[in-house]
């Protein structure tokens, strides 16, 4: 299932919110205010971050940064919300941490209870993005604390739907009936509040996950039902994270039921709306599903290419045990409603403290007004204490404070060594590509070209013998390739060690001789060892193999019949093999790009497929040993290979 991100703020058709649209910005140019173009921005952010992040994202720093300049805290941090809650939907958690740690702090030091509802929310959010459900499960127990105690409806709606999500998620996971029924309790709640409220938008994500519990606890219709109407919703509000993970959901439990067609159909609908977003988490999954399908229907080149469209969008997500994030997670804003309350609350208790105070000084006034003395020294009292108090809250907040920062340092250290590793997994991804792309296709392209002449039938026996000739030639070129790249993996991914041990040379160089001697046979060549079995050396023996075997292979695909090969070691340095043919020789800027990563098979001179990668897989594995390759050649007459160890 496709995790999305809910907000509570806009509940407006699209033709209202583009007249907001243009109606801010107007506000916005035309002002002299900056209180008031603080707030235009602000509002404009709101509109843009359900679909354009970064716009988004600029708007709501130009309010910040005025707002700051004005002093005007729980404006800023309404804005970092904004921006926090647009890195979250662009899969940017660094960012979006560090953005709503900073908003927190704000709204604790003016004791925002909404805002501070609205932070911790989003933090649960984000930590469960990364899969920390620990932590989540903290923030979310703080925010459904404080949205209690004021009774904050809407936020009580939201954080029931999360908590669900979290018992969903368990459910699935170890299937206990406890599980479940607290998932079923936390959205039916979730639910109930949203349909009082008229809360649409909210519905999508709860209706998405009733659905989907009803439809895997046996009640299929009416499971189906509720994704439907989620979807349904999702259209009307153009909600594209709710569409995605309707359409998604929808694709998946169709795909269960062998409806393949109509789950190809709802999958489609999820693809071309995740590669509109530009979002790599959500083109990650939707290719996913697409590929799944495309295969599913024996469409095996779609799924190919479906297959490398998730490979290449896998970037901002974490590979390996990544393990499937709910589509429940909810982000919140703030309720213009319940602060109003709140505002309304405030002003009657600074009314009541107002009529006390003024009784209290008309009586101090009509009884005591001899001791005038002792009150304005008892007020200076207070005062004082008032004074140590405020000292004591602001040490409190300082401690709060970096405390956060600690945190936030700590989780950039983790991301970042997390992108690190992405990166170099990308990289040697996109290495292994490269090279299969190109040497793998051609020796199955031509496997399949003849066995469909063969299959055709109308052959004839000599033809025939032909085809399975071709066939085992481009089955062997595709084993060795897979062989090599088997080899070099293993290497790249540390999986294999170098281990060094005393071996004979000779007999090694003897082993690679009757390995080949069918290619040398075939093409009456005559290869010499002039390698006594008594010359040893320390070394990785099956690393050293694989060089050798390679250069030798080489040296065979492109010496002409009746030419020789002769294998020795240098006179002068004894651990430096020479590996000489009297083939075609290679000119100097093919010897300059024999080794690169771009160098791809040549045909050979009796027309041999190769893998394309030897060398440069060669290259690698010198490198791990320490040793070095070099080459010498004249073009048309021979080639020398040196292998130093």
């Amino acid at each position: 299932m496709i995790p999305y991100l809910l907000v509570w703020i806009f509940t407006f058709e699209l033709p209202i919110q583009q007249s907001q649209t243009d109606s801010l910005k107007m506000i916005v140019q035309q002002t002299s205010n900056d209180s008031v173009k603080a707030s235009g921005l602000y509002n404009l952010s709101k509109l843009y971050y359900t679909y354009d992040q970064d716009t988004a994202i600029q708007y709501a720093s130009e309010a910040k940064k005025i707002s700051k300049k004005l002093g005007l805290q729980k404006m800023e941090a309404n804005s970092l919300n904004i921006i926090g809650v647009s890195y979250l939907i662009k899969s940017d958690y660094e960012n979006a941490l560090i953005t709503h740690f900073e908003a927190l702090g704000i709204r604790e030091a003016i004791q925002d209870t909404v805002g501070m509802i609205e932070s911790t929310m989003n933090l649960g959010n984000i930590y469960y993005r990364l899969q920390n459900s620990a932590k989540a499960i903290v923030q979310y127990n703080k925010s459904l604390e404080l949205a209690q105690l004021i009774q904050h409806e809407r936020a009580m709606s939201l954080l029931y739907n999360n908590l669900g999500s979290y018992y969903l998620d368990r459910w699935s996971s170890f299937n206990e009936e406890t599980d479940f029924q607290m998932t079923k309790d936390l959205l039916e709640k979730s639910k109930n509040i949203k349909e009082k409220l008229q809360d649409k938008r909210g519905l999508i994500n709860t209706l998405s996950q009733l659905g989907q519990v009803y439809y895997e606890s046996g009640e299929k219709t009416k499971g189906i039902q509720m994704l439907t109407k989620s979807l349904e919703y999702s259209k009307e509000l153009n909600d594209t994270e709710g569409k995605l993970s309707s359409l998604g959901t929808l694709s998946d439990y169709y795909k269960n039921n062998n409806s393949i067609s109509k789950a190809l159909e709802y999958a489609k609908q999820a693809y071309e709306i995740a590669i509109s977003t530009e979002s790599y988490y959500q083109i990650t999954i939707a290719a996913s599903r697409m590929s799944s399908l495309s295969a599913d229907m024996k469409d095996y080149k779609n799924a190919f290419e479906y297959l490398l469209v998730k490979e290449a969008s896998n970037d901002s997500v974490f590979n390996d045990s990544r393990q499937k994030i709910r589509d429940e997670l909810e982000i919140q804003y703030e309720s213009e409603k319940k602060e109003l309350e709140n505002q309304k609350l405030m002003k009657e208790g600074e009314l009541s403290a107002f009529s006390i105070q003024r009784k209290n000084e008309l009586l101090i006034i009509a009884i005591v007004t001899g001791l005038l003395l002792i009150l304005l020294v008892w007020y200076q009292r207070k005062i004082n204490q008032k004074l140590r108090v405020a000292h004591h809250d602001l040490e409190l907040t300082n401690a709060k404070v970096q405390s956060q920062n600690e945190q936030i340092q700590q989780q950039s250290t983790e991301l970042k060594t997390t992108n690190r590793a992405l990166k170099k997994a990308n990289k040697f991804r996109d290495k292994l590509f490269s090279i299969i792309s190109h040497d793998l296709r051609t020796p199955y392209a031509s496997l399949n070209n003849s066995l469909d002449l063969w299959q055709s039938g109308e052959l004839s026996q000599e033809e025939m013998d032909y085809i399975l000739s071709n066939i085992s030639t481009n089955t062997r070129s595709a084993s060795i390739l897979l062989s090599n790249l088997l080899k070099w993996a293993r290497t790249q991914m540390s999986s294999e060690k170098v281990e060094k041990t005393e071996i004979s040379l000779g007999e090694l160089i003897s082993e690679n001789q009757n390995l080949f001697a069918k290619q040398l046979n075939h093409k009456n060549l005559q290869m010499d060892n002039h390698i006594p079995d008594e010359v040893h050396i320390t070394t990785d023996r099956e690393r050293l193999n694989f060089i050798l075997r390679n250069i030798i292979s080489n040296s065979i695909k492109f010496t002409p019949e009746g030419g020789t090969i002769t294998i020795e070691t240098d006179p002068q340095h004894p651990k430096t093999i020479l590996i000489k043919d009297s083939g075609i020789g290679m000119s100097q800027a093919q010897i300059d790009g024999l080794f690169s990563k771009k160098q791809y098979s040549t045909v050979g001179t009796n027309g041999e497929q190769g893998t394309g990668i030897g060398l440069m897989l060669c290259k690698d594995f010198a490198d791990s040993l320490g040793a070095t390759i070099s080459v010498s050649s004249k073009a048309g007459r021979s080639t020398t290979f040196s292998v130093q160890l």
